[in-house]
C-alpha cells in the first residue's frame, strides 16, 4: 500500500524525535497530505500493537483515550 505523504510524515516524525519544531513546520508546510499519512501510520502501529498483544484494537483505542498515553 502506498500512502500519499508517507515520506513527509516520516521526516516530520524524525524532526519531532530531534525535538526540532522549526524543521517539523518547514516539512509540514510542503505537503498537505502529510497529516493524513501520519494518522494512517499511527493507526497501523496501534493495530499492530493490538495484534501482538492479542487484544481487540478497540480496547487499545479506548485505553489510549482514557490514559492519553500510547502503549507502544
Amino acid at each position: 500500500m502506498t500512502i500519499t505523504g508517507f515520506d513527509t510524515a516520516i521526516t516530520m516524525a524524525e524532526a519531532a524525535a530531534c525535538e526540532n519544531p522549526t524543521w517539523w513546520n518547514e516539512v509540514r508546510n510542503h505537503d498537505a497530505d502529510a497529516g493524513y499519512a501520519s494518522s494512517v501510520l499511527l493507526a497501523e502501529f496501534i493495530r499492530s500493537y493490538a495484534h501482538q498483544m492479542g487484544v481487540p484494537v478497540s480496547d487499545v483505542w479506548t485505553r489510549i483515550r482514557a490514559t492519553g498515553e500510547l502503549p507502544i
